[in-house]
């Protein structure tokens, strides 16, 4: 039985799903690239914001039909939407076969070999679930790979529902970490992305094992060209972890969500610091690391934001200066504590609000991108280009994958997932073009 297997939501859902694609592989299951082609369709949800909700189940319809016009005989629905809302999937969506939760992916082969039989008992079971090192995996075809150290928060921010369907904050041990690291450069990937809810506090369930430093260290002499951490929470930095990060060989990027900058707003929102603190550890981050690119988000729209406290978030975009920036809309979410907050947003106004944040910006990014016209720039070749007027693509170490845009490529000796001496020819918004420079 063929099996194709399509991934929604965020880099820790790609961890789970090319697991998944492992052990199937391993039990002899073989994989189709295309849905069309596989007899079993798996969808791995994610179920973070209602948007989110939404294309997943744009997806399952979508992919229902080919049970009706196709060769799938057996639709199954993994993740994040399935771990929170399995029973309503269940019964509101009779095309769906079997479901599984975020807690037991090994279970995936026995829903797989018993295809086209109705099950609802492998969602229930509460977040606990933690792969290996020498976990199979099915790696996706590109030069860099997510690595999940942990899973789960115990941040309890209140517009997030994340802990309701990851659990509490659980860190894998950190030799077994190294361990997938050094394996991953064995296999020839180029640079490992660390990848959690919560990234700063790891290790603090395992006393005496080390924290996120240690850890960054330890793979500092690995044979991993590139090492990135991500979900940075600003809350956890301290002048150790700093010093640490900076003897760690680490890319000179950091992603570090602040969510916000009134402290009216930012006590509302549980997330345990002021605005004056980020600004001290920004500034301490850039004195601590050359040439840092550093990237955030931004929620607006928040129960309470009132126009004050917009404005003291642009004051504050304005006067820190991020290379990256993404924003979001505040989203109700079910069973957060968001949700009992007076002074409700209009809808419109978020959304006036996120427009309004993206165009600072991409003011101030633009600025800061034109400098790199005509430098000669260390580039890890992704792979063929998706603009036709390019052979290649790849990224510099201040462009984190699918989220910082790309640099597009020409030159007739470029390698694929290798790296490159670009020239920057051009700027064109965020994405760049370069040519090999030998």
């Amino acid at each position: 039985m063929r099996v194709h297997l399509t991934t929604l939501g965020c880099p820790k859902n790609q961890v789970d799903s090319e697991l998944m694609l492992g052990m199937l592989t391993a039990a002899g299951f073989p994989i189709a690239e295309r849905a069309e082609d596989a007899e079993c369709v798996i969808v791995n949800t994610c179920a973070f914001i209602d948007r989110a909700r939404e294309e997943s189940i744009d997806a399952i319809l979508e992919l229902a039909q080919l049970k009706e016009s196709g060769r799938c005989r057996s639709l199954i629905v993994t993740g994040c939407l399935t771990q929170r809302y399995g029973k309503d999937v269940l019964t509101e969506m009779p095309e769906v076969d079997a479901i599984l939760g975020t807690s037991e992916l090994e279970r995936i082969v026995d829903l797989v070999r018993q295809a086209g039989g109705r099950h609802d008992w492998a969602t229930s079971a509460p977040p606990g679930y933690l792969y290996e090192a020498g976990t199979p995996r099915l790696l996706s075809r590109v030069p860099y790979a997510y690595v999940k150290i942990a899973e789960g928060c115990d941040m309890g921010c209140t517009f997030c529902a994340i802990p309701q369907f990851r659990g509490k904050h659980r860190s894998r041990p950190l030799a077994d970490i190294v361990a997938e690291v050094e394996a991953l450069a064995r296999r020839g990937v180029q640079e490992a992305i660390l990848v959690s809810q919560d990234t700063l506090a790891y290790g603090k369930d395992r006393p005496g094992e080390g924290d996120i430093g240690d850890l960054l260290l330890a793979l500092s002499d690995t044979a991993m060209p590139w090492i990135r951490p991500m979900y940075l929470h600003p809350a956890h930095v301290n002048d150790r972890l700093i010093d640490k990060l900076a003897r760690a060989r680490i890319v000179p990027y950091l992603d570090m969500p602040v969510q916000h900058a009134d402290d009216g707003i930012l006590r509302a929102m549980r997330r345990a610091v002021t605005a004056r603190r980020m600004k001290e550890v920004v500034r301490a981050f850039r004195n601590a690391i050359d040439h840092l690119t550093l990237r955030t988000t931004v929620l607006v729209g928040f129960p309470g934001e009132t126009e004050a406290a917009f404005e003291t978030l642009l004051d504050f975009i304005e006067e820190v200066r991020f290379e990256r920036l993404g924003v979001f809309t505040y989203s109700p979410e079910e069973g957060t504590p968001a949700l009992a907050l007076p002074d409700e947003v209009p809808r419109e106004i978020a959304e006036e609000r996120a427009v309004i944040v993206q165009e600072h910006q991409d003011r101030i990014a633009l600025d800061l991108v034109k400098s790199l016209r005509d430098t000669v720039q260390q580039v890890l070749v992704d792979g063929p280009s998706e603009d036709p007027a390019f052979q290649w693509e790849g990224r510099m170490a201040g462009q984190a994958p699918e989220i910082d845009g790309v640099v597009y490529l020409r030159g007739a000796a470029i390698v694929p997932g290798r790296f490159e001496r670009v020239r920057i020819t051009d700027v064109e918004g965020y994405e760049l073009t370069g040519e090999a420079s030998g």
